[in-house]
């Protein structure tokens, strides 16, 4: 009965992750709840972001185009956008790392703040960036979940076979 109870519980818990795929973002994602999204535009740079909220964790998912006619050096942008992205939620830089998904170049880092924990990663190509970020607040643990939303990422590309 307890085996039932829990395949129950589970079930239902996994079933409340969406898959958030914005026609024209270019990726696909997981992510445990239905996405707000919100956008920024201007003329040098638009931004669409994703969120949503739970009792440990904030989970992002974004993509931004730069204007064609700005010319970027993408690792000087990589490290630019890590930099906003720290000094935005007031953080200050634990690791970081060039990692690379489905051939495009990218960072992954860390940061702490007073508040929260935060792991994102960023990738560009051309002259769009992607990101996705978490903050897992402070005193809380959220491992399993913030695994899952990373590992779900994929570019359109691949998003026939999207990963779980």
């Amino acid at each position: 009965m307890f085996l039932l109870a829990f395949a129950l519980s589970l079930s239902a818990y996994q079933s409340e992750w969406v898959k958030v795929a914005p026609v024209g973002g270019g990726f696909s994602i997981m992510m445990p709840g239905k996405a707000e999204e919100k956008v920024d535009p201007s003329d040098q740079f638009t931004f669409h972001l994703f969120t949503v909220t739970t009792d440990k964790t904030i989970y992002l998912a974004g993509w931004g185009d730069y204007a064609a006619s700005i010319k970027l050096d993408p690792e000087a942008e990589l490290v630019a956008n890590r930099d906003n992205f720290l000094k935005g939620v007031n953080a200050t830089l634990v690791d970081s790392k060039k990692i690379t998904l489905e051939g495009r170049a990218g960072l992954e880092f860390t940061g702490e703040s007073s508040q929260a924990s935060f792991k994102s990663r960023v990738y560009l190509f051309g002259n769009r960036v992607h990101q996705i970020a978490v903050a897992v607040m402070k005193g809380q643990e959220d491992t399993d979940n913030v695994n899952r939303f990373f590992t779900s990422l994929s570019f359109a590309s691949n998003q026939e076979h999207p990963k779980p």
